[in-house]
């Protein structure tokens, strides 16, 4: 092997031994050619109040490890019609405090579960977001969630009648896919309320439209690499002329511009979702009126040939939920969340179920104390990790952080971290109810996705609090009428390579003297978006990708307020590598480079014997070959194999380091 960099030759020669080393699998996701193994039904063991209604949803398991939602092909049944009735597609009725099993049938394949009906009673209803300002012609989807006498919540956003003090404004959608979506019509304040019809229970916040029209479309991820036989989710932020933001993905046209590459979805509920079709790269459009948004898709033919499991917690108490995570490992060294791509599975479900339904992927929920083996599959490949129920009981529940003030006009949000009797500790944010002892000062939200965020409505204190069963902890929390006098943007200097990525940060002071981070609350851009692009996106809010050489200036503005940072976008260093082919095999057996070799696997290490593909090259069949690598700065470990005809691979060749 020959190694040229900054015009310093280092020669490296080494036989290239023939020997199998293996073969990736791949994934198969058509249920059509496979036979159903088994059903799984969630929520698993749900309970709820008498006189609400529980969806479930029927996830069908085939032999090939697919997945597929089969809710409306399933026979559905109460084993108690007098706590609880269902019907198709998966819609019980609780009618008495009880429990009643709940039955799904297809063909001779059958899954159950309980459904426990208490006596509680409705308090109140939250609506989220609060306070929401939004642009003339967009829409705002609204959140109903029901607080009970027993401290539990639940979800009413499809059972409660919505309605706007002022259609002129905004009107508010009750049929089936538009519930509870506001849609603008003219600038001004209505009040949205939603109605419990049962009680007449009512929970309402304000909704404002501004004259803000759109002024750019900002696409994430930027520029991604994906993995043949996987999808992309991408996001489309609008930006408006008042400096605010909105998710706009469902009200965009989304458009790929190689359809060979990759097709998109404009379908209500997969909006903006890429299905890869084969390698290459595309442009994906989003696009509102005279108005659009853009970034590159590459579809790269990595394999997939690992998946790991994740979670936060592999032991956790009785009765509290876990979140487990999958990350795929593909050929060419990337990796991707496969968590709803792949199949889960529990070697004991009478320990703790783990759901495949959409929104709950990998969510395993405990049934009793034990251990089981968590799975996740995708075609031939899997990971697993080991999952321990304790009989540990909740002792206490913290908040933090622990008295903060914020300013009029910005956001908290609020952990709840649980410690239970065997000393261990758990995040609980998402399965505690949160209430605001004075929600004219402050609502925090019950809602999925915004569990604890407390949005200020008037200058005032509150006390927040988190309650689980019988534990609650609380902190009180000062709303101050200070405005913000400036913002600083982290790192206020910084140099990226192409293709590498930067997160800013963006923190305000205010008039008080106090700061509050507005990272997520402040509108991102770039001064030249040819040089590096700046993310809108919820959960990527300040992100920069570097897609240029030269230099931009990073913005962050909120409240007519703006801070700024330079950065400088350099080309990455580039590692041109050359080697020979190899001309026999390892019992000295002539070999013909031309035919026998159909391509070569470059891999780096970035710590000696630990190896990752960077890229594969077809046989050129000459009797050297060259490759020309972009990396960033640092000490590498390099080797080269070969991939016979029958597409097996050789032994690694010798190792050559270099520091770039």
């Amino acid at each position: 092997m020959k190694f040229h960099q900054n015009r310093v030759a280092m020669f490296f020669c080494a036989s290239i031994l023939l020997s199998a080393c293996g073969a990736g699998g791949g994934a198969n996701t058509n249920a059509s050619n496979a036979s159903l193994q088994s059903i799984e039904i969630t929520p698993t063991n749900p309970t709820n109040p008498i006189g609400t209604i529980q969806h479930y949803n029927a996830t069908g398991i085939y032999s090939d490890h697919s997945t597929q939602d089969i809710t409306t092909m399933i026979s559905w049944d109460s084993s108690n019609t007098a706590v609880a009735t269902i019907t198709s597609p998966g819609v019980a009725k609780t009618t008495a405090v009880g429990t009643t099993t709940i039955i799904a049938t297809n063909g001779t394949i059958t899954a159950s579960t309980t459904l426990t009906v208490t006596s509680a009673q409705l308090q109140s209803i939250a609506v989220t977001p609060t306070n929401p300002t939004i642009a003339k012609g967009t829409t705002q989807q609204f959140i109903a969630t029901g607080i009970y006498s027993d401290n539990s919540t639940q979800h009413l956003t499809t059972s409660v009648i919505w309605s706007s003090s002022t259609a002129a404004v905004a009107i508010i959608g009750t049929a089936q896919g538009f519930i509870g979506k506001a849609t603008s019509q003219s600038v001004g304040t209505t009040t949205i309320t939603a109605s419990d019809p049962a009680t007449n229970i009512t929970g309402s916040t304000t909704l404002t439209v501004t004259a803000a029209t759109l002024v750019a479309i900002s696409v994430t991820p930027t520029n991604p690499s994906t993995a043949l036989g996987t999808s992309q989710q991408f996001i489309a932020t609008g930006i408006y002329s008042d400096n605010s933001t909105q998710n706009i993905t469902a009200s965009v046209t989304w458009n790929s511009s190689s359809l060979s590459a990759a097709t998109i979805s404009n379908v209500a509920g997969s909006n903006g979702l890429a299905t890869l079709v084969s390698p290459g790269a595309t442009t994906i459009t989003a696009t509102v009126g005279s108005m659009s948004g853009s970034t590159m898709l590459s579809v790269t033919p990595a394999t997939l040939v690992s998946v790991a499991i994740a979670s936060s917690s592999p032991s956790i108490a009785l009765g509290i939920a876990q979140q487990f995570t999958a990350t795929g490992t593909y050929s060419d060294g990337s990796t991707q969340n496969l968590t709803t791509a792949v199949t889960w599975g529990s070697s004991a479900a009478s320990v703790a179920a783990i759901s495949n339904a959409a929104g709950s992927n990998g969510l395993a929920t405990p049934v009793a104390v034990g251990s089981t083996t968590i799975t996740a599959t995708v075609g031939s490949i899997s990971g697993s990790t080991m999952l321990s129920v304790t009989p540990a009981t909740l002792v206490s529940l913290a908040v933090t952080p622990s008295s903060p003030s914020i300013a009029l006009g910005t956001t908290q949000q609020f952990i709840a971290t649980g410690t239970y009797s065997d000393g261990s500790t758990q995040n609980l944010t998402t399965a505690v109810t949160w209430g605001s002892s004075s929600a004219s000062v402050a609502a925090i939200s019950n809602a999925a996705g915004s569990n604890g965020l407390v949005t200020p409505v008037v200058v005032g204190s509150t006390t927040i609090t988190a309650t689980l069963g019988s534990k609650s902890g609380s902190t009180t929390l000062t709303v101050t009428p200070a405005i913000l006098i400036s913002i600083a943007v982290e790192p206020p200097v910084f140099s990226l390579t192409t293709g590498s990525t930067q997160q800013f940060t963006a923190t305000g002071t205010f008039s008080d003297s106090t700061t509050q981070v507005l990272t997520s609350l402040a509108t991102w851009s770039s001064s030249t978006a040819g040089v590096a692009t700046v993310s809108n996106a919820a959960g990527s809010n300040g992100l920069a990708t570097a897609v240029g050489v030269g230099s931009t200036v990073i913005s962050s503005t909120w409240s007519g307020v703006s801070g700024t940072a330079s950065l400088t976008v350099t080309a990455p260093p580039t590692v041109t590598l050359i080697w020979d082919a190899p001309t026999s095999y390892s019992d000295g057996t002539p070999l013909n480079p031309a035919t026998d070799i159909s391509t070569y696997h470059v891999y780096y290490g970035t710590a000696s014997g630990v190896y990752t593909m960077v890229v594969s090259v077809p046989n050129p069949a000459t009797s050297t070959i060259t490759d020309t690598l972009t990396l960033p700065h640092g000490t590498y470990y390099f080797v080269v194999s070969d991939v016979d005809a029958a597409g097996e691979e050789s032994s690694y060749s010798n190792e050559i380091t270099a520091t770039i």
